[in-house]
């Protein structure tokens, strides 16, 4: 988390918090001293933190940071000297951000930033002059932004932008004339926008729009009789599960809640307010339920609804009788309602809620100390090893290794012995260990075989950590900017400092290509970067400069493609730009022009069908988008527009089921989806519509277990849930109902233990988990992960026939990243049927790849007619597998 704040010392400035007392830290003194720069307006664009700040030099600018001190950067001085173009209303739309901001010469106007000085700049002047054109509300919709502004002719209306000033136009006028009839209030919910409009025949009124001129209709009118509600001013619009929830006022002039499916039958009072009542304040969604604060005659306390007038209930009279506890702050962590309260007697603390009565309780006492956690993140399986980045109270958040037990769980090296490396983004390639990690003096890329010694930085003195680090064909790849030359690049590195180096300088000089979704496909990385000339587009590098080339302008000229959601499938790459015409669609590419072809446009018509979660399973893509007619539902590809479909309309009709949390098990699907009636849970789908079932209702009835952190490990799926009685717990499934259970309650009661980031080794299987007596710190689960028999061995004959064979079986999963290895021994068949067990053996293939073993027509000894037995044993870095005959002589057996 980013914000700011003041320290008595250095006096508002940007800092950043892990949420623990010693993650919360400044980050960079903008403005040195104890002058303020104000940060403000944090907005995460691709992992990278933009925010408006002051300093003495520029002004009010642009800002962007990667959670560092060296990191923390001037985007760009648009307007030279102190005055500052006070950057406002910050809002990710299309792969950039947009803003209010003024140069001194156009107004306060709609500016846009990729996060480099070179893409940051006015996107258009709509009131042209010094007078400003009032930009309100900026809100993203599927890429697409709108907003409302003043053309100084039409009065404020609905405009929308596309990221380019040909694009960035009104949608409508809905009031002709001057006086302007879009509201202040903009949400998008489920794909379409809402607002409030007034077109000068009816009152301020609930409003939608598509992003066309027709599409830009009223949704409910008042009727002339007085006695029935109209929507004076429908205001606080929240999505819940793709449904419109607001507040507005009747005729009688008292505020209620309501809800709308974008229809006019489908808009519908929920909770009428009357008499003592007050409005509904505070409309939050949590895992599908609105939660509000409003006054029924029992003071102003929490509530809940379904949709339903039935289902809208008190959930708990926090200052009993019609005192007021004016729940405030509605936030949700991890699934989970926190906000302030008053209770009458503790005065205005922090409270949560399940939705319960007995659930909403007051969170901390200030008596009770809160145990420190190590916290480890970042866990990644190497040779049977689990490494991580953790903080052990003494050394600061540095790199640690664990083999599942206490004794193995240890530092490997104090980076940083005055403060935190913070080692992120470990990767495994080819068995080296690398990450990114500060070691006090600068940010470089290291690398680590797990000892101390042999944990030395590759490269140093990088503005900023590495970023997408990705093995490409036993090479690294990542993006990086040197401290002292050149912008952010593609880099490779081979683990040496003289094999790490700059691979191109796509956007020459200081400025930054900002490589991003590096993917490896046959040996060859894949990416979007900006080379300026043709903007954001899709790129391929083989590793050097001449082979580091542009794929495909796929929109033209400077605009932007944003390639994005890049994934390998059978050696195809997909991925989702955004294209004039199009919109966002599912895209592939081979790595040549003629190869890098749209595979459907599902939304037909411009619209934006935003697949996303893109997965591989056994070579078919499967994905979640919306067509427009069958809400964001599970869709499938093999690369061909007639076998791009709807896999299931789960949640029939136009809602969601949203489908998320997309996990290949063993070449099943598994996912968390909403059918409307379950809430969000565990799905698994074979690839048809029969076969895309509900794997369990962990959270029985329409509640939601929400599960999250979904991973297959070992060839079961592992998970955390919440069954609404033990809290976010780990859970795991084989794809049955009754496979699917919780493994342990970690953390006793509602609350939860939250695990995360499973790794398993050779004796336990690791992870993070929150507890009260220890706060979040390593766990793990005992198990063995030797192989184990292998089984289904045949026998084939190959020419000359004559003891020629070839022998195969079934492949053994790997396990924990270490690669399989296969023995094979042989005997007489003589022999076996003579003493009736196999006897004496020989070795005759020691630590081979996998199956099949060939042999010539001379291995098996020929004085044997009856040929020769065989057998196959396992290994991998956890131990040795059997070959699976009790009676086998050792002599001459493979080490």
């Amino acid at each position: 988390m980013y914000f700011g704040a003041d320290d008595g010392v250095n006096g508002t400035e940007f800092w950043k918090s892990d949420g623990t007392p010693a993650g919360t830290v400044l980050v960079k003194d903008i403005r040195m001293g104890a002058a303020d720069s104000t940060p403000r307006d944090f907005t995460n664009l691709n992992g990278t933190v933009l925010f408006s700040a002051t300093d003495d030099a520029t002004g009010e600018e642009l800002w962007k940071s990667d959670g560092t001190a060296l990191g923390t950067v001037l985007v760009k001085d648009a307007v030279p000297g102190p005055s500052g173009t006070i950057p406002t209303a910050l809002v990710v739309s299309g792969g950039r951000v947009f803003f209010r901001a003024y140069d001194g010469t156009n107004g306060r106007e709609l500016w846009a930033s990729d996060g480099t000085a070179a893409g940051t700049g006015l996107m258009k002047d709509i009131l042209p002059g010094l007078v400003s054109s009032e930009l309100k509300i900026l809100t993203d919709v599927n890429g697409m932004l709108f907003f409302a502004a003043n053309d100084g002719t039409s009065g404020q209306e609905l405009w929308k932008s596309d990221g380019t000033p040909a694009g960035t136009v009104m949608v409508k006028d809905i009031r002709a004339g001057s006086i302007g009839g879009c509201g202040n209030a903009l949400a998008n919910v489920n794909g379409t926008l809402y607002f409030r409009g007034l077109d000068g025949l009816h009152s301020s009124e609930l409003w939608k729009s598509d992003g066309t001129e027709a599409g830009t209709v009223m949704v409910w009118y008042m009727d002339p009789d007085p006695y029935l509600y109209s929507f004076d001013s429908p205001s606080s619009f929240t999505d819940v599960n793709g449904t419109l929830y607001f507040r507005a006022t009747d005729s009688e002039n008292h505020v209620s809640l309501w809800k709308s499916n974008g229809t006019s039958a489908g808009t519908v009072l929920v909770d009428y307010t009357a008499g003592t009542g007050i409005a509904p304040q505070e409309l939050t969604n949590v895992n599908g339920t609105l939660f509000f604060s409003t006054n029924h005659g029992q003071g102003q306390e929490l509530w809940k609804t379904d949709g339903t007038q039935a289902g809208t209930v008190l959930v708990k009279d926090i200052n009993p009788g019609s005192a007021d506890a004016l729940p405030q702050e509605l936030t949700v962590v991890n699934g989970a309602l926190f906000f302030t309260a008053d209770d009458g007697t503790n005065g205005r603390r922090l409270w949560k809620s399940d939705g319960t009565q007995a659930g909403t309780v007051l969170v901390n006492d200030p008596l009770v100390p809160v145990p420190a956690s190590s916290s480890p993140q970042g866990l990644t399986g190497l040779a049977g090893t689990t490494f991580f980045a953790a903080d052990d109270g003494f050394s600061g958040i540095e790199l640690w290794k664990s083999d599942g037990t206490a004794s193995g769980t240890v530092l490997v090296r104090d980076i940083d012995p005055a403060g935190d490396s913070s080692p992120s983004l470990l990767t495994d390639v080819s068995g080296t260990l690398f990450f990114g990690a500060y070691d006090g003096f600068t940010h470089g890329l290291w690398k680590s075989d797990g000892t101390a010694a042999g944990t030395v930085v590759v490269k140093s003195y990088f503005s900023s950590f590495p970023q997408e680090l990705t093995n490409v064909n036993a090479t690294l790849f990542f993006s990086a900017k040197d401290v002292t030359s050149g912008g952010q690049e593609l880099w490779k590195s081979d683990g040496t400092a003289a094999g790490t180096l700059v691979v191109r300088d796509i956007n020459p000089g200081t400025a930054d290509s900002s490589p991003t979704g590096l993917t490896a496909v046959n040996g060859t990385a894949f990416f979007a970067a900006n080379d300026v000339t043709n903007g954001v587009e899709l790129w391929k590098s083989d590793g050097t400069a001449g082979g580091t080339v542009l794929v495909k302008d796929l929109n033209p000229g400077s605009a932007n493609g944003n390639p994005a959601n890049l994934r390998e499938v059978n050696g195809t790459l997909f991925f989702v730009p955004t294209v004039a015409g199009i919109a966002q669609e599912l895209w592939k590419s081979d790595g040549t022009l003629a190869g890098t072809v749209l595979v459907k446009d599902i939304f037909a018509g411009g619209g934006n069908s935003k697949p996303q979660q893109l997965t591989d399973v056994n070579g078919i893509l499967f994905f979640r988008a919306t067509d427009g007619s069958n809400g964001v539902e599970l869709w499938k590809s093999d690369g061909t527009e007639a076998g791009t479909v709807l896999v299931g309309d789960i949640r029939p009709g136009t809602a969601s089921s949203t489908p998320a949390q997309l996990t290949n098990l063993s070449g099943t699907l598994f996912f968390v989806a909403n059918d409307g009636t379950s809430g969000v849970e565990l799905w698994r789908s074979d690839g048809t519509t029969a076969g895309t079932v509900l794997v369990k209702d962990i959270s029985p009835g329409s509640a939601n277990s929400s599960p999250t952190d979904l991973a297959a490990v070992n060839g079961v799926l592992l998970f955390t849930a919440d069954n609404g009685l033990d809290g976010r717990e780990l859970w795991q499934s084989d794809g049955t109902e009754a496979g699917t259970f919780q493994v342990q309650d970690i953390y006793l009661g509602p609350d939860g233990s939250s695990p995360a980031e499973y790794v398993p080794t050779c004796s336990a299987l690791i992870f993070s988990a929150q507890e009260p007596a220890f706060g979040r710190e390593l766990w793990g689960l005992p198990h063995s992960l030797a192989p184990g028999t292998v089984d289904e061995l045949r026998v084939a004959k190959v020419p000359p026939f004559v003891g020629a064979l070839e022998l195969s079986w079934n492949s053994l999963d790997p396990i924990v990243g270490t690669r399989i290895r296969y023995d094979v021994v042989r005997g007489l068949l003589s022999t076996l049927r003579a003493s009736g067990y196999p006897g004496a053996a020989t070795c005759v293939s020691d630590d081979g790849s996998d199956a099949p073993y060939s042999e010539s027509g001379s291995s098996c000894p020929a004085l044997s007619e009856d040929g020769c037995w065989y057998l196959v044993r396992a290994q991998n870095g956890c131990g040795t597998g059997s070959y699976g005959a009790a009676a086998l002589d050792v002599a001459g057996l493979c080490p």
